[in-house]
C-alpha cells in the first residue's frame, strides 16, 4: 500500500506523536495484524503514585493523594503503564508497543483518538505488573483517511490477577483503504440539558514538564523546537494528563475520598490544551453508578475531552 500524507496535516485530535517531511511510504497494513502482542513489566513506589497525583492537580486539601500515610491512587494512574518509560522491563526509550511488529508500518504522526480504562481491582500504593499489550482491533477510515488501532493493555499483579485493562485508540494516518470494517461510533450521547456539576481548574504552566516524570517523556511536551515543528506555538499538555484531571475532579464531586470505587472511565480526545489554559469539566450524572462529562477550554469553547464516560459501583 502506498499512502502520500499531504504536507498541512495539523489535527484538533491530541497527541500528535510527530511531524516530518511529506514522503511516499509503503507498508501493509490490516485485519491480520490482530493478536500481535508484546510483554513488559512494570514497578512502582508511593512515590512515583504522589508524582502521578500531583501531575493531575491534586493539592493539599486532598491529603488522600498527597501523603504516603493512607495514600490512595487517582484510578486513572493505571494509565501509566500503557506509555511509561520509567519502571519498564525491558525497557524502551519510547513506549514498547506491539505496532512495531507490523513491518514498515510508520508511527510517526499517529494520533491518540480515545482512551478507556477499565478498574478490576484498588490499585495498591506500590507493586509490580506484568503487562500484555495487543492489538485488539484494526479499523478502516477509507482510502487517504488512515487507519484506526486499538490496543489493549492488560496489567497483572503478582498473583496473577487482573488490576486493570486499558483499550488505547489509535488513528495512523498513514493506512486506510485496505477493505476492512469501520469504525465504530461512541456509545456516549452527551444530554442536550444543562450538566449538574460544572467544575473549573486549570494546568499549571509546568503542567506537562510535571506529567512527563510520571514516564511519557516525548518531545512535543517540553521542546519548544519539536512542538513548532510539529505545527505548535509550544509545549502541549498530554491528553492522558487532561484525563487524570477531569478523572479526580468528577471523583470530588460524585463520591469524594473514595477513587477506588470508580470501575471505568472512557474519553474521546479533542482539541490541544496548552499549559495555563483554564478549563470547565461539565458533568451528567445519567444513573446511580454513571455520569458522562466534557472537558472544555474557557477561552475558545473547544472540548478538550468529549463523549467522556465514568462508572463507580
Amino acid at each position: 500500500m502506498k499512502v502520500r500524507l499531504p504536507q498541512n496535516r495539523k489535527n484538533v485530535l491530541q497527541q500528535p506523536l510527530c511531524s516530518e517531511e511529506d514522503e511516499e511510504v509503503t507498508f501493509m497494513l490490516d485485519e491480520s495484524a490482530v493478536g500481535l502482542s508484546v510483554e513488559q513489566d512494570f514497578s512502582y513506589t508511593w512515590r512515583d503514585l504522589i508524582l502521578y497525583n500531583l501531575s493531575v492537580g491534586a493539592k493539599q486539601e486532598e491529603l488522600e493523594y498527597v501523603y504516603e500515610k493512607g495514600l490512595k491512587a487517582v484510578p486513572t494512574f493505571g494509565v501509566i503503564p500503557c506509555t511509561a518509560t520509567f519502571g519498564t522491563e525491558p525497557y524502551s526509550e519510547q513506549p514498547l508497543m506491539p505496532t512495531k511488529k507490523i513491518e514498515g508500518l510508520r508511527s510517526d504522526g499517529t494520533l491518540h483518538m480515545d482512551h478507556k480504562l477499565v478498574i478490576h481491582k484498588p490499585i495498591s500504593k506500590e507493586g509490580k505488573l506484568h503487562l500484555e499489550k495487543v492489538i485488539s482491533a484494526v479499523y478502516d477510515r477509507g482510502e487517504g483517511k488512515g487507519a484506526k488501532i486499538n490496543v489493549d493493555i492488560i496489567a497483572k499483579d503478582e498473583a496473577g490477577d487482573p488490576v486493570f485493562t486499558n483499550t488505547m485508540g489509535y488513528l495512523n494516518r498513514w493506512a486506510g483503504g485496505f477493505g476492512g470494517p469501520k469504525v465504530p461510533h461512541s456509545t456516549v450521547v452527551i444530554p442536550e440539558r444543562e450538566a449538574d456539576y460544572e467544575i473549573k481548574d486549570a494546568y499549571p504552566e509546568n503542567a506537562p514538564l510535571l506529567y512527563r516524570l510520571t514516564g511519557d517523556t516525548y518531545p512535543l511536551h517540553a521542546d519548544p523546537a519539536f512542538a513548532k515543528k510539529a505545527g505548535f506555538d509550544r509545549p502541549i499538555v498530554h491528553g492522558l494528563c487532561s484525563l487524570g484531571y477531569a478523572c479526580r475532579m468528577m471523583i470530588d464531586a460524585l463520591f469524594p475520598g473514595e477513587p477506588e470505587r470508580m470501575v471505568s472511565i472512557e474519553n474521546q480526545f479533542r482539541a490541544v490544551a496548552l499549559p495555563g489554559d483554564h478549563f470547565t469539566l461539565h458533568v451528567w450524572k445519567t444513573g446511580e453508578n454513571e455520569a458522562l462529562f466534557r472537558m472544555v477550554k474557557d477561552s475558545d469553547g473547544k472540548a478538550i475531552l468529549d463523549y467522556g464516560r465514568m462508572t463507580w459501583k
